[in-house]
């Protein structure tokens, strides 16, 4: 009796290790599959960035005015959080490096103990 499992996959290799045509075709099918992933992938993007751009255009045609005025508050929004952000991320390592220099003292101290140098 066939058992699903290794039987199956040993089968599965053996078949195409003798139909080396077996491997090619297979490997078309895969290469096709992915290139209409692809596609469809790129469709998509486009399709997406074609209704950002008719939703802009369309709120700037509703007020141009406003609409420069909307972009700029949050462009300039967006500079103050991402400074903010830069911050925070400065603040962090030095933290770190004051941690590590600590563990570093930790780890001399703990030698001298151990060692009793």
């Amino acid at each position: 009796m066939f058992r699903w499992g290794r039987d199956f996959i040993d089968s599965c290799i053996e078949y195409l290790s003798s139909h080396p045509i077996a491997i090619i075709v297979l490997a078309a099918i895969a290469l096709l599959m992915i290139y209409f992933i692809f596609v469809k992938f790129f469709k998509m993007v486009l399709i997406l960035g074609l209704i950002l751009l008719a939703l802009g255009g369309y709120f700037y045609y509703q007020s141009p005015d406003e609409f420069t005025d909307n972009v700029k508050k949050t462009l300039k929004g967006v500079k103050e959080k991402s400074d903010k952000m830069v911050e925070k991320v400065k603040e962090v390592l030095e933290e770190s490096k004051d941690l590590t220099e600590g563990i570093g003292k930790v780890v001399e101290r703990g030698k001298k103990a151990i060692l009793g140098k």
